[in-house]
């Protein structure tokens, strides 16, 4: 990770940069750039240079920001009832993390179902490139026609997904108070027509999660026939590294698998612990992650290695300053 992501200086000084020793007590200008080069290579490239790197290309995208606060959100799920004593301080300090994640990630999810409508014409392309070149039932033609059903699937998710956000902060009426309106209900507040005809927020999350179950369903199909068409072109002895298609697809359904379960324990089909439901949502974000990271690196859109320019040699004798006047001096000039 480190090679990939971090920064390694190559510059003609290589006997300075791969000295153990720091060098000998600057005296010129040109010396002391050169000792503060040393410490930053020795320092960040050598020890924290890596965790950095991977943190940054993880952020890159709005899906590895929603990521990474999935997975703090899971940790602060499982600390709640695993690492606290019940309605203690800390309990709730986990519960408060806990939901403030939850809400910031949906602006991570705010009219993604717009993308949706072209990732659907993408997959009807994708089928009729497959069924041209392979046959229709071939391995391509499928994963097309998946890409098709999972993504309309997403489409229904995230606009269920905005209707409860717009709910929660009174764009759209419901019948719980908004937390910025509650000084001026006092009660009988009631459901508008957008949520009356969807049969209120109760609906709107069933129908949401079962959106989801469903793209789930597409996408773990479409993740096994693609692993077994790169499996069966592959032997295990030609590894290519992080980016291997098998490890990929493997991640890929093991992080959907645990999302599944937590969707099963919401839907109240196969109920979980708070401590079993984080333990699976870090789980699943670790391979989303994982993910994220690999296309950052895969399209060199994340860390570059630093290459300092090479000083300018001062004269040996090192620089005259008889001539400096002092500030004050310059001022009254």
């Amino acid at each position: 990770m480190g090679a990939e992501t971090g920064a390694t200086l190559s510059t003609p000084r290589a006997d300075r940069k791969d000295s153990k020793s720091p060098p000998r007590t600057p005296r010129t200008p040109t010396e002391i750039v050169e000792t503060l080069e040393w410490h930053v290579a020795n320092v960040y490239d050598e020890i924290v240079g890596s965790a950095f790197n991977f943190i940054y290309d993880v952020l890159q995208f709005s899906s590895g920001r929603d990521k990474f606060c999935a997975l703090m959100q899971g940790y602060a799920k499982f600390a709640s009832e695993v690492l606290t004593e019940p309605d203690s301080e800390r309990h709730w300090m986990y519960r408060g993390i806990e939901d403030s994640l939850s809400d910031g990630r949906k602006i991570f999810r705010l009219f993604k179902e717009f993308r949706e409508v072209y990732k659907v014409r993408r997959g009807w392309s994708r089928f009729q490139q497959g069924a041209s070149g392979h046959g229709a039932l071939s391995i391509p033609a499928a994963c097309g026609v998946l890409d098709v059903l999972g993504h309309t699937c997403s489409f229904f998710y995230y606009l269920g997904d905005n209707i409860l956000w717009a709910a929660s902060v009174g764009i759209v009426r419901s019948k719980e108070v908004p937390k910025m309106q509650r000084r001026m209900w006092k009660g009988f507040r009631k459901n508008g027509p957008v949520l009356s005809w969807l049969g209120g927020v109760a609906s709107v999350k069933r129908r949401r999660n079962w959106a989801s179950i469903w793209r789930l369903n597409f996408a773990i199909g479409a993740n096994i026939l693609l692993f077994y068409k790169a499996a069966s072109k592959l032997t295990l002895s030609s590894l290519q590294g992080p980016d291997d298609p098998r490890l990929f697809h493997t991640l890929e359904i093991v992080g959907m698998l645990a999302s599944y379960r937590v969707l099963l324990s919401k839907l109240k089909i196969a109920k979980a612990s708070h401590a079993r439901l984080g333990l699976l949502a870090m789980l699943a974000a670790a391979c989303g992650i994982w993910s994220n990271w690999r296309k950052v690196r895969r399209k060199n859109c994340g860390t570059k290695s630093f290459v300092p320019s090479p000083t300018k040699k001062l004269p040996a004798q090192g620089v005259d300053f008889s001539n400096v006047k002092p500030l004050k001096e310059v001022n009254e000039e």
